[in-house]
């Protein structure tokens, strides 16, 4: 599914990319969080389109997009990404092959792997980043010339995740508007006892640095005070 908030024309590239493997089905679900005019979607694709009358924020407006379809397998893919060809075959061939795993993520291209996924990240790597002092988190490690290796997280541009697993876990954690409802969501399907892989061959293209991101664009005391809100039940949830 993929959600969309005054995209223009990156949300058709983004839906394209979802449907240009013939060997994976699809089906494309748009929920459109009160853009200021109808969502652009490519002609030749069927996609169910969900317009809310007001924005519901990320977590809110997915959960309600992948209640919409009951596919095995669930995609978020964010609306200024694209899939590169082979992409979803590689993610969907990972869970398939392993039902320990819970979720996939892909590379980035052009970014370096640590930029998207790795371990947790703690309160002074958000913060850093947030302050543009660094844009990657800490990485794992992993086996040379390896085609998959474990993860802690990996950043909701893109996440193909077992439709049970979503299920169990509850799906995202509605009281996040905007982040880090993709690290909450993957630190409790770790908890859940599922894996989350990264794959090589998965690639997708994404802008580095999301809107909102730092602390200082527009809407990032709205996303400082979700992280507070993350850590703090961290730290709650923490074995003394």
């Amino acid at each position: 599914m993929v959600l969309t908030w005054n995209d223009g024309p990156l949300l058709a590239t983004a839906v394209a990319s979802a449907v240009v493997d013939a060997e994976i089905m699809t089906t494309i679900v748009v929920v459109d969080n009160a853009s200021d005019t109808e969502p652009a979607l490519p002609a030749a694709t069927h996609v169910t389109l969900r317009r809310n009358d007001e924005n519901r924020g990320v977590a809110a407006g997915r959960n309600q997009g992948v209640a919409l379809g009951d596919s095995p397998l669930v995609l978020l893919l964010d609306s200024d990404a694209e899939l590169e060809p082979g992409c979803l075959r590689a993610l969907a061939t990972t869970l398939a092959d392993d039902p320990s795993i819970g979720m996939a993520v892909p590379v980035y291209a052009g970014q370096p792997v640590a930029a998207t996924a790795g371990r947790t990240p703690s309160l002074a790597r958000k913060a850093a980043r947030g302050f543009g002092l660094t844009a990657n988190y800490r990485g794992v490690r992993r086996p040379p010339d390896a085609t998959t290796w474990n993860v802690d997280f990996g950043i909701g541009a893109c996440q193909l995740i077992r439709r049970d697993a979503w299920a169990r876990v509850g799906g995202l954690d509605e009281a996040f508007f905007y982040g880090p409802e993709d690290v909450d969501f993957c630190v409790r399907l770790r908890d859940a006892g599922y894996r989350i892989v990264q794959r090589a061959d998965a690639v997708c293209r994404h802008p580095a640095r999301r809107r909102n991101r730092s602390l200082f664009a527009p809407g990032g005391l709205r996303h400082a005070r979700a992280l507070a809100r993350f850590y703090a039940g961290r730290m709650r949830r923490s074995p003394r």
